[in-house]
């Protein structure tokens, strides 16, 4: 009897694995070759738009375009820069299949006409699409669905940032905010890595960051570290706030969508006269000279206005990338006052102020890890336990709902939220 039932476990056993490893590789092909061509594609319009700046005069009318769109497809084109947050984490089925071409076309036309913004939400949101829909057209459980879609979001973000292990992470942290569903790592780290490996073949090149330096790890240098993720955390608390509180100042002023799409185009040219032209697009190009010139002490917070009159409106994208400049050119401006290496410190910055303004410690630890190397570990946890510590007293603050892991540290300090 007793081997009847072990028998019967590992044939249901090698079915699992079997049928999770078929849909990996499905979705991991699927994703490497769409979210690969999309993030190619961004990155040629980025580089065409610095070639020819003037491009920045059409924004507007992409506003209008963008919320024309939107409007037509009845969704709110806000809620469209947190789609994954909004619909795949109270486990909504059915996410119309037609948000894959509304999140690239919103993204595309942000990026090539010079809005600030990223490039994950519409990526996430298109590879979280397809996982629910591959789900439907199987007839999958509610589980299985849900495993699918954590898969896609964390695959398109591996993708799209060349970190396949942190992007299996993310997936997790992301849809599930907190609770760990451990049955979907294997499927989330395979169809991860494979659809890293399909999007080299269409063409996507690794990001290269110097490796982080920081010497021996003494009470000083610990003590520095701590000051570090405070600061990081404050950043990202500063970003979310500016970000959040943007569509909420749009609405005092305006209600019609199309002319709140138009209005954010001509803000951002009005900055963009004032400013100069740092603060538009993916921003990579300054992400990347932060780590080797003193970055200016102001253009983090340049970059989070900029960012919040593009989200604010109806711009897409997300906040990756403007999180990335934000954390690298303040730790850049600041890395003297620590007496620590330039480029460590802003690397420690962009991926702090990310793991502050997301709330995905794990997914940070693990992309710190991917960009930097593993030579720095305990500096690297240190940043971001005390970033995400200092994040969470944003939730706090505006009455916003913790998370799991959130909560448990904050209860006793703040209550239950």
């Amino acid at each position: 009897m007793k081997k009847n039932k072990i028998e019967k476990y590992s044939k249901e056993l090698i079915k699992q694995v079997f049928k999770w490893l078929i849909l990996s590789i499905i979705m991991g092909i699927a994703i490497g070759i769409v979210v690969g061509a999309f993030d190619r594609i961004l990155g040629f319009a980025n580089k065409f738009r610095k070639k020819n700046q003037w491009l920045i005069y059409f924004l507007p009318i992409a506003g209008v375009i963008i919320s024309f769109i939107y409007v037509r497809v009845k969704r709110n084109a806000y809620s469209g820069e947190n789609l994954l947050k909004s619909e795949v984490q109270s486990a909504a089925k059915d996410i119309p299949i037609y948000m894959i071409p509304v999140s690239f076309i919103g993204s595309l036309a942000t990026t090539f006409f010079g809005g600030s913004a990223g490039k994950d939400s519409a990526g996430v949101a298109m590879a979280g699409t397809f996982g629910d829909f591959l789900a439907r057209r199987l007839k999958l459980n509610d589980g299985e669905q849900r495993t699918l879609v954590i898969s896609g979001v964390g695959a398109a973000f591996g993708v799209l940032y060349d970190t396949p292990f942190a992007g299996a992470l993310l997936g997790m942290e992301l849809v599930l905010k907190g609770n760990f569903h451990y049955e979907s790592l294997i499927p989330a780290f395979f169809t991860s890595v494979i659809s890293s490996e399909v999007s080299k073949l269409v063409g996507v090149k690794p990001i290269e960051y110097p490796q982080l330096d920081l010497g021996k790890l003494t009470c000083l240098l610990i003590v520095k570290l701590i000051i570090l993720g405070l600061l990081f955390g404050l950043v990202g608390m500063f970003f979310n706030f500016v970000v959040d509180n943007s569509s909420k100042i749009y609405g005092l002023v305006v209600k019609n969508p199309m002319i709140k799409g138009f209005l954010g185009g001509i803000i951002t040219i009005v900055l963009t006269l004032i400013l100069g032209k740092n603060y538009n697009g993916l921003g990579q190009s300054i992400i990347n000279d932060a780590f080797s010139t003193q970055s200016h002490m102001l253009h983090f917070f340049w970059k989070t206005i900029f960012t919040a009159v593009a989200l604010g409106s109806v711009f897409q994208g997300g906040r990756v990338n403007p999180t990335f400049f934000v954390g690298a050119t303040f730790g850049s401006a600041i890395s003297s006052f620590f007496g620590l290496p330039l480029a460590s410190v802003a690397a420690l910055g962009m991926i702090g102020v990310f793991c502050g303004s997301h709330a995905l410690p794990i997914t940070a630890v693990a992309m710190a890890i991917e960009y930097f190397g593993s030579g720095e570990v305990l500096a690297i946890i240190i940043v971001m336990t005390v970033t995400y510590i200092v994040s969470g007293f944003y939730d706090i603050l505006t009455k916003r709902e913790l998370t799991k892991e959130k909560s448990t540290l904050f209860e006793a300090a703040g209550g239950k939220n």
